[in-house]
């Protein structure tokens, strides 16, 4: 399964980041797990009201707490803590999912299939793309005497702390590519806060170049909303 934020702990105290790997190291055994735990311990799926508040909680709670540590010890964006774990939720929200734990699609964020290339040389190229977090399945094709195994989008998900209009533009165009190539893909934005102006969003959706964005908070200092974090679960599920 894709821990994203997890990897990027592992690789933070692998290579002793800022001199400060083993301050990681007991953040990620004494509060990362934790929360890690108690995420895998909710069944999404039955829909209840109280398990998105009580797993929204336990969200602000995590932020909190990676705020203050990163904070204190200096850490910057760059380092992509708190944006890893907002990728690293959807994990949390759909792992249980039937299709997904029987294995007839998977969970990825790396080459994804974005269409076909043929080159001057007539040779054919499977163009692929990074998404922050894809529902997929993996699959193979067979073109002339040439075997290729691609992961065919079903649900492709930018994941952003923050969406601005430079931002906008870039998740339009990696919409676009990839409905080109698989035309019935889903395609959405999961943020935290929105600073895009109302004109650009209501311009995409006529275009329908994304399906849906779901802001997570009001603003900066606002607390994650539980019942938009419901509202993206129960999209997606019914899309898958």
């Amino acid at each position: 399964m894709l821990y994203i934020h997890e990897n990027n702990f592992k690789n933070k105290i692998h290579n002793n980041y800022g001199g400060i790997g083993e301050k990681i190291k007991e953040f990620y055994e004494n509060v990362y797990l934790e929360t890690k735990m108690k995420l895998l311990a909710f069944d999404f799926s039955n829909l209840d009201e109280n398990t998105f508040k009580e797993a929204t909680e336990v969200i602000n709670n995590y932020y909190t707490k990676l705020n203050v540590f990163t904070r204190e010890n200096n850490i910057t964006s760059q380092s992509k803590f708190r944006s890893t774990f907002l990728e690293e939720l959807s994990t949390y929200l759909f792992q249980d999912n039937k299709y997904i734990k029987n294995g007839e699609l998977g969970i990825y964020n790396k080459g994804i299939y974005a269409g076909i290339k043929i080159g001057n040389d007539l040779k054919v190229n499977i163009m692929k793309k990074d998404i922050d977090f894809c529902i997929g399945k993996k699959v193979s094709i067979k073109i002339e005497n040439d075997t290729f195994e691609i992961i065919l989008p079903i649900i492709a998900v930018e994941v952003k702390t923050y969406l601005d209009a430079t931002m906008f533009g870039e998740v339009q165009f990696s919409s676009k590519l990839l409905k080109s190539a698989t035309p019935n893909v889903k395609t959405y934005v999961l943020m935290e806060t929105n600073q895009v102006g109302n004109d650009k969003i209501i311009s995409a959706r006529y275009d329908k170049i994304l399906d849906e964005m779901f802001v997570l908070r009001f603003n900066e200092k606002s607390l994650i909303d539980y019942t938009v974090l419901k509202d993206y679960y129960n999209q997606i599920s019914k899309d898958i």
